[in-house]
C-alpha cells in the first residue's frame, strides 16, 4: 500500500550527524578527488532532483564535488530530514557497497556535481586503493550503526507479540543484516498510532512498514522476494559454489572471491549460520573482549562482498546432480540451477526440538532457538528459561539476564562443568538473576494465545514444578543439514558427511570413483566436492575451525581448478 508524494510533509530530525566527524564524513583531499575522477562517471543533478531512492538496491557510491544534498528517511506520510553531505565527502552506508535496499534517499538541496561509480567499479577502485577502501568501510559501517542507533531507514514490524509469522519475518531480517524494530500491538502505544494512522485494524497485523509502502500479514517469502534476497543466477556457471552462509561458508567466500573465483553462496535462511544468533562468541582470535555473532557476520559479508562473491539468502540447495562438461549442477528450491567447477558444503548443523508438550504450538511465539541482539529488551523484567548446557546456552543466559527478571538455565545432566567453558560458568554464577536447574527437563509449555508457564520434571525423582516463563530459548544441541547431498555423498552413522580417509573407505555406492588420486582432506566422495564446518565427520563444532574449514577447502579446490 505506497502512500502518495501529496501526502507527505518533511520535517528536519532533532539529532544529525557532525559535517565535521572525521569518521562519519571523512574529508578527501584534492589529490584525491583528482583521481576518482580519473576513475569516475561524473554526474549532475538539478536542486530538488534524487540521486538515489531509498530502497534502491546496487545505489551508486556518490563523490560530492560540488553543492550540497539533504539525506531522507522515507516514512508514510512524511519524509524525516536526517542528514546531509556536502563537497567533499561522499554519500551512503554500507548498503552501497553490499546491493542491499539503500537505507535513506538522497536528493540535490542545491545543484550538485558528483562523481559516480556503480557497485562493481566501486569494488574495483577499492581493491586498487588499499587506503581509500580502509577509509570508505569505516565511514559506511559508522554511517550504518549510527542510523540503526537513532532507528532511521529501520524496517517497522507492528504485531502481538505471540505471533509466529511476525517472528519469522523479524528473523529473516535481522538475520540478513537488514534494520528492523518491533511495536508490540499489546504494549507499545506508539503501535496503535501506527495503525490507526494507517487505518488498519489489530487483527489485520503483523504489519511490516518498509518506507512508504505497507505489507499486511506478509509471509517470510513475500519479504524475501519484496527485499530481493534471492539472487537471479539460473543457468550461471561459477568456480566455486558455496552451499550454506555459516562461518565456513563465508570463510570460503572470502577466499575464494580474494583468489579471483567466481564464488556463489547459497543459503537456505540468512548469512551467520548458528553462529550468527551468538550473542556473544568470546574466544576467538582477534577479538580480546569478544564479537557477537550478528558482528562477525555482518564483518564477514562484508568482505565477501568486497571480493564480489555473490551471496543469495533464502535459497535453499535442494540437490546436486551431474553437469555438462563435468559441472557439478546445484539445483535450488525456487526453481534456478547453477553450474559449479566446485562445490564446498558448508550447511551446518540445526537446532534440536525440544520433546514438550504443547510445544509446537509456541514455536516462534514463546518458544526459540536463538536469542537475537533485541531479545533482552523484549524479556525486560520477565521470568524465561534457557534449555542446554553448552556455551552458546551460557552466552544466551548472560545476555537475558541483563535485561531480565529471572533467567533460569535447565540441564539434563549434573551440572555444567563438562559441557561449558569455565569463564562461561564463572560468569554465570556470579549472576544473581541466573539459577541453574540441573538433572531436570522442560516437560510441557503452557499459555493462552502467548506462552505463559513452562512444567520442569525432575529427572531424579519425576516431580514437576509450574513456573512462570514468557519465553523459552532451546540450545540442547544440533543435527547435520544433509538433505540436499545424502544420496550423492558418503555420511558416518550419525549423518556427517565424510572426508580425506573416511572418504577413502567408503565402500558402498557413493564410494570414491577413481583411482589415480586419493581424495584430499576435506574432499567428499565425489571429486571436486568438498565440506567445511559443522556438517563435516569429525569436525569441532568451534568457529575458528569452520573458519580454517572454508579457507582450506578453497585451496584444495584450486589445486583441482588448476590441475
Amino acid at each position: 500500500m505506497p502512500v502518495e508524494a501529496s501526502t507527505r510533509t518533511q520535517i528536519r530530525a532533532e539529532n544529525f550527524p557532525d559535517l565535521g566527524d572525521e569518521l562519519m564524513y571523512p574529508r578527501l583531499s584534492a589529490p584525491k578527488l583528482a583521481r576518482l575522477a580519473e576513475m569516475g562517471e561524473r554526474r549532475s543533478f538539478a536542486a530538488g532532483e534524487t540521486l538515489y531512492e531509498q530502497g534502491q538496491r546496487d545505489a551508486p557510491w556518490l563523490v560530492v564535488e560540488r553543492g550540497k544534498v539533504r539525506v531522507l528517511d522515507r516514512k508514510p506520510g512524511k519524509d524525516v530530514w536526517i542528514a546531509e553531505a556536502d563537497a567533499g565527502t561522499f554519500l551512503g552506508d554500507i548498503a552501497t557497497f553490499t546491493g542491499e535496499p539503500a537505507i535513506a534517499e538522497c536528493v540535490a538541496d542545491e545543484p550538485t556535481e558528483v562523481i559516480a561509480f556503480e557497485r562493481q567499479s566501486l569494488r574495483a577502485m577499492l581493491a586498487s586503493w588499499p587506503d581509500m577502501a580502509e577509509l570508505v568501510l569505516r565511514a559506511m559501517m559508522a554511517r550504518r550503526e549510527w542510523h540503526e542507533a537513532h532507528g532511521y531507514g529501520v524496517l517497522r514490524l507492528i504485531a502481538p507479540r505471540g505471533s509466529r509469522r511476525a517472528f519469522e519475518v523479524r528473523d529473516l531480517l535481522e538475520r540478513n543484516l537488514i534494520p528492523v524494530r518491533w511495536y508490540d500491538v499489546d504494549t507499545d502505544d506508539e503501535s496503535a498510532a501506527m495503525l490507526n494512522w494507517l487505518q488498519i485494524p489489530r487483527e489485520e497485523t503483523p504489519v511490516l512498514v518498509r518506507n512508504t509502502a505497507v505489507l499486511r500479514n506478509p509471509s517470510a517469502a513475500q519479504v524475501a522476494r519484496d527485499l530481493g534476497l534471492r539472487a537471479q543466477i539460473d543457468g550461471e556457471r561459477f568456480d566455486l559454489v558455496v552451499l550454506g552462509g555459516g562461518p565456513a561458508g563465508l570463510a570460503a567466500a572470502v577466499y575464494g572471491g580474494s583468489e579471483g573465483l567466481r564464488t556463489l553462496v547459497t543459503e537456505a535462511w540468512a548469512p551467520g549460520g548458528q553462529a550468527g544468533t551468538s550473542t556473544r562468541i568470546e574466544n576467538y582470535l582477534g577479538f580480546p573482549t569478544g564479537i557477537s555473532g550478528t558482528g562477525l557476520t555482518r564483518k564477514a559479508t562484508l568482505q565477501a562482498r568486497r571480493f564480489d562473491a555473490v551471496l543469495s539468502s533464502f535459497h535453499r540447495a535442494v540437490e546436486l546432480a551431474r553437469g555438462p562438461e563435468r559441472l557439478v549442477r546445484v539445483d535450488l528450491d525456487d526453481g534456478q540451477h547453477a553450474l559449479a567447477r566446485t562445490v564446498v558444503v558448508a550447511t551446518g548443523a540445526r537446532w534440536r526440538a525440544l520433546r514438550a508438550d504443547n510445544v509446537e504450538r509456541f514455536i516462534g511465539a514463546g518458544v526459540y532457538h536463538a536469542v537475537m541482539a533485541t531479545d533482552a529488551e523484549r524479556c525486560r523484567g520477565e521470568d524465561v528459561i534457557v534449555v542446554g548446557g553448552g556455551n552458546s546456552a551460557g552466552q544466551a543466559a548472560i545476555h537475558l539476564s541483563r535485561a531480565a527478571h529471572s533467567v533460569r538455565v535447565v540441564v539434563r545432566a549434573e551440572g555444567l562443568a563438562a559441557t561449558m567453558s569455565r569463564y562461561l560458568v564463572e560468569r554465570i554464577e556470579a549472576r544473581s538473576n541466573i539459577d541453574i536447574i540441573t538433572e531436570t527437563e522442560v516437560g510441557a509449555v503452557h499459555g493462552n494465545g502467548r506462552l505463559e508457564h513452562a512444567d520442569l520434571r525432575s529427572r531424579a525423582d519425576g516431580s514437576v514444578e509450574r513456573v512462570a516463563a514468557t519465553a523459552v530459548f532451546v540450545m540442547i544441541g544440533a543435527d547435520p543439514c544433509t538433505e540436499a547431498v545424502h544420496m550423492m555423498l558418503d555420511l558416518d552413522e550419525a549423518g556427517y558427511i565424510t572426508c580425506g580417509e573416511g572418504a577413502a573407505a567408503c565402500e558402498g555406492p557413493n564410494r570414491w570413483p577413481t583411482s589415480d588420486r586419493a581424495p584430499q582432506l576435506l574432499e567428499t566422495t565425489w571429486p571436486g566436492v568438498f565440506a567445511a564446518g559443522d556438517v563435516r565427520a569429525g569436525s569441532t563444532k568451534r568457529v575458528s575451525s569452520a573458519v580454517a574449514d572454508g579457507a582450506l577447502a578453497v585451496r584444495f579446490a584450486q589445486q583441482i581448478l588448476q590441475g
